[in-house]
């Protein structure tokens, strides 16, 4: 009876210290979980402060190509070409709409000189992923051997 009585014994008391470290260390383990859930943010918050920061910064998501053709819009008898700046916007932003876009275009002249600049302003929705084109009427100074644009400003819904 005594062999039986010192190994439960035992293996009574190792249980015992087995379980109050465990459950110490559960306890620990809980605690240190319930405060890094509440130190995390939910989705919306994080969605909300990207799409804040998108909004503030819009023009850096933005970015396009375009170019200048000569159209004739003449009758029959009468040639009367018109220059128009053409060609694609994109919103990279994952979030921000970009809207009321300002761009400049600087001409130069075949030995580099800038010879003049227009700005143009788009009154366009652009989402966020998306593509617009445009297509916009413009006055082009005389001898313009190459061009070049830049968004400069834009705004955000």
């Amino acid at each position: 009876m005594k062999r039986i009585i010192v190994p439960v014994l035992t293996g009574l008391i190792f249980g015992a210290i087995g379980f109050l470290a465990g459950k110490n260390i559960g306890f620990e383990d809980g605690f240190q979980s319930a405060e890094m859930m509440q130190r995390l943010r939910s989705i919306d918050e994080i969605k909300m402060e990207l799409k804040g920061r998108e909004q503030d910064n819009i023009t850096h998501y933005l970015d396009g190509k375009a170019g200048v053709e000569n159209v004739d819009e003449g009758s029959l008898f009468k040639i009367k070409y018109v220059q128009y700046f053409s060609g694609n916007l994109t919103n990279s932003a994952t979030l921000a709409t970009a809207k009321d876009i300002k761009l400049n275009v600087d001409f130069y002249s075949k030995t580099g000189s800038k010879i003049g600049n227009q700005e143009i302003m788009l009154y366009e929705f652009i989402d966020p992923g998306r593509t617009v084109e445009f297509k916009e009427r413009i006055d082009i100074p005389e001898n313009v051997d190459d061009f070049k644009f830049q968004i400069i400003d834009a705004r955000s819904e």
